[in-house]
């Protein structure tokens, strides 16, 4: 007895000695820190692809007349929302998907993110994620009231090859002869597709990072305006023909992608969601399903904000279709919940769609409310709504179509039964939302200048002077 005692008292002893001394170079970790290890390699890469001008009736799988393989091959193999809005317009969306705040909190004007905010870049890098972002940025002001924004540094990425990184400057093309800033310094390319550019990048990021959980922004220059040809299609010649290649060559990078995430051993291990920022361009009337849908953008309508949503990667179960309402403030705490630690997103006003993803969940809201007021040439409106039904601030209450993308108007002696019901919810979040007077500032370049109408300043009335380069 005695002498098995001593023998492992000895062996505890040896124990010790040896976890204090330096390993050996080679020499396997111990059990702790390989599950350690492991732990850190299940976490999910994460990638954000957000198209940029494209309604949910440019997609095939919504119905859409356009010729989408691989993000109807992203819907068939994962979850496909139904009901997913983002604000009306660029600039106002990406403010709220990067922050998950309501605008009336923290959008002060066009072009600009204020220094100092916390977006899921800053979320994904606190977690431990390589962040990298690819395309349009957009957030350092419009030029025109002094504003200078956020740097993509600061907005939590360790990495970034983007277009428009700073308003006024000569920013070139986003299309052909294009313009980017890699890490922050920018270069004018005489030759070249811009798209391409920014694809080879994002490839290039998720080859390098693949030894360890990676957050990848890929925010499209495709679709805006201009409509322009692309290597695939330089025999276009109108405007929707050349939109149409457009589309279909953004599907072809999104390909290009998810070829490279099978190539590097990622596909199983990686969450992809395909959103757009806003509705399309208004000058496109696209078929869905059978209905002449016009392009929204920049309008409170269904059109303006009713956009594709796709969750693809594990976790999600394929081929599903949900109703769940979606909204741009959700994506932040969505991807900390993937991540493992919902609570690192904070005090936000979305709410994770990942239960929902997962299949674990119908839905995690009922309404969303949108205080839009842009700056920039829309008028303002706040409104709330569901799946089927919308409240305007001025009373105007409608039945949405998310199919034929229409609104009928429901007059105030017509809102009984269903219609009632759903009218009093909306009209109880309108009321209890205290998001303060909409701006009414249309044209900030006007500032200074002649106004168009002598009963309102130039900012609000317009003035002879037009701005240079896109939204």
């Amino acid at each position: 007895m005695m002498k098995h005692l001593r023998r492992t008292l000895a062996i505890l002893a040896l124990g010790s000695v040896l976890a204090g001394m330096p390993q050996a170079a080679g020499a396997k970790p111990s059990n702790d820190v390989a599950l350690q290890q492991t732990a850190e390699a299940r976490r999910p890469n994460i990638i954000l692809i957000l198209a940029d001008d494209l309604g949910v009736e440019g997609i095939n799988a919504y119905g859409g007349e356009y010729h989408t393989p691989n993000v109807d091959r992203l819907a068939a193999e994962g979850m496909r929302f139904d009901n997913a809005h983002a604000m009306p317009l660029c600039s106002p969306s990406r403010v709220r998907l990067m922050t998950g705040q309501e605008n009336w909190r923290n959008y002060e004007a066009f072009g600009y993110l204020a220094p100092g905010q916390r977006t899921f870049g800053n979320v994904m890098r606190d977690l431990g994620y390589s962040t990298g972002m690819v395309g349009k940025w957009q957030l350092m002001g419009n030029g025109f009231d002094g504003r200078v924004g956020i740097t993509p540094e600061a907005a939590g990425f360790d990495e970034s090859y983007l277009w428009q990184l700073q308003a006024m400057a000569r920013k070139g093309s986003r299309y052909w002869g294009p313009t980017r800033a890699n890490n922050g310094k920018p270069k004018i390319s005489e030759e070249g597709f811009g798209p391409d550019l920014d694809s080879t990048q994002a490839l290039d990021f998720i080859s390098r990072h693949k030894d360890k959980p990676f957050f990848l922004y890929y925010s499209m220059v495709l679709v805006h305006n201009p409509f322009v040809q692309t290597p695939d299609s330089m025999t276009a010649q109108w405007a929707k023909d050349r939109f149409s290649g457009m589309v279909t060559y953004m599907d072809r990078l999104v390909g290009d992608l998810m070829t490279r995430l099978k190539r590097e051993g990622l596909d199983k291990n990686t969450v992809i969601i395909f959103t757009s920022d806003n509705g399309t361009n208004q000058q496109i009337i696209s078929t869905r399903d059978g209905h002449q849908v016009k392009g929204g953008k920049g309008l409170p309508t269904i059109n303006g904000t009713h956009v594709p949503f796709i969750a693809w990667g594990p976790g999600v179960p394929r081929g599903t279709v949900s109703k769940a309402l979606v909204d741009f403030t959700d994506l932040l705490p969505t991807f900390a919940e993937i991540a493992g630690k919902g609570e690192a997103a904070g005090k936000v006003d979305g709410v994770s769609q990942w239960p929902v993803m997962e299949g674990k969940l119908r839905h995690v809201r009922d309404t969303i409310f949108m205080h839009y007021a842009p700056m920039w040439q829309y008028e303002p409106s706040r409104f709330a709504f569901d799946d089927s039904w919308k409240l305007y601030g001025n009373g105007q209450f409608v039945k949405m179509d998310p199919v034929s993308g229409t609104e009928t108007e429901i007059k105030p002696n017509e809102r009984k039964g269903e219609a009632g019901r759903r009218y009093t919810v909306l009209r109880k979040l309108l009321d209890q939302t205290k998001d303060g007077q909409l701006n009414a500032t249309l044209y900030p370049w006007c500032e200074g200048q002649a106004s168009l109408d002598p009963a309102k300043p130039s900012t609000v009335g317009g003035c002879a002077k037009m701005p240079s380069g896109e939204e």
